[in-house]
């Protein structure tokens, strides 16, 4: 019997190799693999949905679909998460439409390694190139609104707790990589906390300062009445409708940190060219 010739590279996300006996011997064949499969086609077939490459990366992640990772991801060394460039690159890759077998593995002849058909292949290929022509890059979107970006901590870890879109509107999540599970023992693998839960009562409180109650505390807090009128100046600027931007929270010195066992933000502002500190606890 001849000897199994190895193939070059590993197979694409989605592909695993399977050896075959036929007349001349054993051979490898690329076959779809019944885990990452089904991936694949749900990526394309949500860029046909009209999803961004970000928004379909956060859904993977948020739903804890393995990555494909790097080449030296191993269970010592796990793949990280998804991105962007990671969802592009599959939606590029012209093998899930059974063209371009890597070098080294037979092609299928009943056309198993074929995960996505050849007119879906070709409507993903329209969709960036309409892209191309409207923005002059393929996935280019206005930036995500997040009122809380680089503002909040996660109380575990005290980290910054990065923004992601799930269902319409905007959360923030501190997620543990796999590789310090061991040192978070305590840390949930993922923390997610709901903009809309937090922005209301930390605005409320903000602007309550602003009033006759908030302007006492504020002197309490160590301000002379200088320093008082020109934080109430300032807080004044958040108005009373909409939501403010992340820049005006920096202009108030707003730093934030959440505690998802019990749900509480610890909130600090610094108030005034005197630097007023002021310091509360919400629970959401």
């Amino acid at each position: 019997m001849r000897k199994l010739s190895r193939g070059r590279g590993r197979p694409p996300y989605g592909f695993r190799t399977a050896v075959v006996l036929d007349g001349t011997g054993q051979r490898q064949l690329l076959v779809p693999d019944e885990h990452t499969a089904p991936v694949v086609r749900r990526i394309f077939h949500e860029c046909l949905d009209g999803r961004s490459l970000q928004s379909i990366a956060e859904g993977l992640n948020t739903d804890g679909v393995p990555s494909p990772g790097p080449a030296a991801a191993s269970a010592t060394r796990p793949a990280s998460g998804w991105s962007k460039s990671t969802v592009r690159a599959i939606l590029l890759n012209p093998r899930y439409a059974g063209r371009n077998a890597p070098e080294g593995l037979a092609d299928d002849a009943a056309g198993g390694r074929q995960l996505i058909a050849s007119d879906v292949f070709e409507q993903v290929h329209a969709v960036f190139a309409k892209r191309r022509k409207r923005t002059g890059e393929c996935d280019a979107e206005p930036p995500k609104p997040y009122a809380l970006r680089g503002l909040l901590r996660c109380g575990r870890c005290n980290r910054l707790m990065q923004g992601t879109w799930n269902n319409g509107e905007p959360y923030y999540r501190c997620r543990v990589p796999a590789t310090e599970d061991a040192e978070c023992a305590d840390h949930p693998r993922n923390v997610y906390l709901r903009e809309q839960a937090a922005i209301g009562p930390l605005l409320a409180w903000l602007r309550g300062l602003a009033a006759p109650q908030g302007l006492r505390r504020l002197l309490v807090a160590g301000g002379g009445h200088h320093a008082v009128a020109a934080a109430r100046h300032q807080l004044r600027s958040l108005g009373t409708d909409g939501r403010p931007g992340a820049s005006a929270l920096q202009a108030l010195g707003v730093r934030l940190s959440y505690s998802d066992s019990d749900r509480l933000l610890d909130v600090k502002a610094v108030l005034g060219p005197e630097g007023l500190v002021v310091r509360t606890r919400i629970a959401l």
